[in-house]
Formats: C-alpha cells, structure tokens, sequence
C-alpha cells in the first residue's frame, strides 16, 4: 500500500492548486474594484455633502431676506410712532404757550417741564428707515 503525502494548504481559503499568475491576476482585478468602488461612494457623498451645503445656503438666504423684510416693518412702525409721539409733545408745548399767552400760570411742574425744552430725537431715527444691505 502507497499512501502519497500530500502538501498541507498555506490557508484554507487558498484553492488546492496555486497558480501564481491566475492568484496576481485575481489580486488586481479585486484591487481595481475595491479602487472602483470606493471612488464611487466618495463621489456620492461628496455630491449627497454639496446637496445638504447647497439647502442650507437656501434656506440661510431666505432667512436674510425675511429679516430683512421684519427690519424694515419695524422701522416704519417705530418711526411711525416717534412722529405721533413727536407730534402729541409740540402739542402739548403749543397747548402751554396759548395758556401763557391767555394769562394763565401754568402749574410749576408743567412750568420746569417746558423749560427743559423738547429732548433731541436719536439718531437713528433721523437717519430714517434702513433700508437693504448691499452685497
């Protein structure tokens, strides 16, 4: 009886009969797909990251442009109400001096009031409203 020692195999995943050319062939051709493969999930993050820059950019500009349109309704409102309270204090200041001019004292708060003279309006509301920012 003959019994013929076979070789053991280096792994068990190696197939019984090693051909090295047939095992580099097959090498490359994995690591071109493995290169193909990954290039390709790369390129469809990239695109899926341009996508998620590109809303948020949108929706950054149409929260510009809305507090852009709120700024400018508040302005007009505030201005709106510096003129009425504006209009409402020489009012007043014409109301004492046809008193003055009738004979009658005005009480002496009223009296140390007008003599302070009408407070100046800030600035910013004699610049008027803001209007847009240029880019």
């Amino acid at each position: 009886m003959s019994i013929q020692a076979q070789s053991p195999r280096p792994s068990a995943y190696a197939p019984m009969s090693l051909n090295p050319l047939r095992l580099a062939s097959a090498t490359i051709k994995a690591v071109d797909q493995l290169g193909v493969t990954t290039a390709d999930e790369i390129e469809k993050t990239a695109d899926e990251i341009m996508r998620g820059a590109t809303d948020i950019s949108i929706k950054l500009r149409e929260l510009a442009d809305a507090i852009r349109q709120r700024t400018q309704i508040a302005s007009g409102q505030v201005e709106s109400f510096c003129a009425k309270a504006t209009s409402v204090f020489e009012g007043v200041v014409e109301l004492q001096e046809k008193l003055r001019a009738n004979g009658q004292a005005p009480r002496a708060e009223q009296v140390k009031e007008a003599d302070e003279g009408p407070l100046p309006l800030p600035a910013f509301i004699r610049m008027g409203p803001a209007g847009p920012s240029e880019r």
